[in-house]
């Protein structure tokens, strides 16, 4: 057995230097063409972390440091412990509106969490965000007693160009069976808070 898994390894080694000689990437591959998507429609998210009114959205958990010098009701932590929040989870219950502005029509609300899982490593290195959350349409949407969860990863500089993926892990009500993507782009942002806006491709 010891002498199978030494003849395999030597084997994987060889095409991993052949891969590195030739030039090309071990896993590339032509990725088929996806079909028309059966429904696309857009959101914006309003997120709010930092301010003490109106917020939408609480850090439940903080980076190991500095922990016991700080309260989870206080998130000025948020500002103070590291410039990545690494390891912070963020619970959310961000409104869902048709349009930019926060007072523009509402079509649902966004409930889960994100995680800061990138940890910088140096001064010009971005942060990232792991989200999880279902957004839950209200009857204004047409899409009352439907629901639809997303996941992936945030890379904020991607967002800013709108070059960020999450996907649709499924649904309840209309969405039953549902599957598919959402791209991602930053619409507003400031100091405080940030519109975020999902363009959802959906297949079932």
């Amino acid at each position: 057995m010891a002498l199978i898994y030494l003849i395999l390894f030597a084997a994987s080694s060889f095409y991993s230097t052949v891969d590195a000689v030739g030039g090309y990437p071990p896993y590339s591959f032509t990725a088929p063409k996806l079909p028309k998507p059966d429904f696309q429609f857009t959101f914006y998210l309003h997120d709010n972390l930092i301010t003490p009114t109106n917020r939408t959205a609480f850090a439940v958990t903080v980076p190991v440091a500095k922990v016991d010098e700080w309260t989870l009701s206080d998130q000025s932590w948020l500002l103070e412990i590291n410039s990545s929040y690494f390891g912070t989870v963020v619970v959310l219950e961000d409104p869902l509106t048709l349009e930019p502005p926060l007072n523009s029509t509402q079509v649902g609300y966004a409930r889960g969490m994100y995680v800061f899982d990138k940890n910088l490593g140096a001064e010009n290195e971005h942060n990232g965000i792991e989200w999880l959350f279902t957004a839950i349409f209200n009857e204004e949407s047409g899409l009352a007693n439907s629901t639809l969860c997303f996941k992936g990863w945030d890379y904020f500089p991607d967002s800013l160009l709108g070059n960020t993926e999450v996907a649709v892990c499924g649904g309840t009500g209309k969405f039953r069976l549902a599957k598919g993507f959402s791209k991602v782009s930053v619409a507003i942002i400031d100091a405080v808070s940030a519109a975020l806006k999902f363009d959802v491709s959906v297949f079932f």
